[in-house]
């Protein structure tokens, strides 16, 4: 009986010490998605059509590398403004509306607190959905072994591009 209570007293004290070493980090940023314009970060590599394929059509993998900002807005002398690129690809999984997405994205950060991190983001975007929740599954620097979520809306719409509210909850 006293080793059995022994090994329960050791597991919780393990537990416990586990728990107080974990930190909350909420951030919120904003991904600058362009499909057109002058400054694209958004390309359809593949399709039915090829590269010239419609990132709203069924099947379309999109490659990006979009500006991830503080404020929803940007303009050429707001560097402070931006701190990183959310770097990967999309690809559209619906083949009736055309407006689901199977996302897998590495935001790379290079502000200066967290210069050089990065944070692994994957999940389903129902872009038609006022809110979709992605998983954050990973990260590297001060993100190292992150886990959480990412809380995605759409901010402003200018089809095809589009700004997008990221509300993220990341456990290290």
């Amino acid at each position: 009986m006293g080793s059995g209570f022994s090994f329960s007293a050791m597991a919780v004290i393990v537990f416990l010490l586990a728990v107080a070493g974990e930190a909350d980090i909420n951030m919120v940023f904003y991904m600058h998605d362009n499909l057109r314009g002058s400054s694209v970060t958004a390309i359809p590599v593949a399709g039915l059509n090829g590269s010239s394929s419609n990132a709203g059509k069924f099947g379309t993998i999109v490659t990006i590398s979009d500006v991830i900002t503080r404020r929803p807005q940007i303009t050429e002398s707001d560097s402070d403004n931006i701190v990183g690129r959310a770097q990967g690809t999309y690809v559209n999984t619906n083949p009736v509306t055309g407006l689901d997405f199977l996302m897998v994205m590495t935001v790379v950060f290079q502000d200066m607190e967290y210069n050089g991190s990065t944070l692994e983001i994957q999940g389903t975007d129902r872009f038609a959905q006022p809110q979709r929740e992605f998983a954050v599954v990973g990260g590297t620097g001060k993100f190292r072994l992150a886990r959480g979520y990412a809380i995605a809306s759409t901010e402003a719409l200018s089809s095809p591009n589009s700004i997008i509210k990221f509300n993220t909850t990341v456990q290290i």
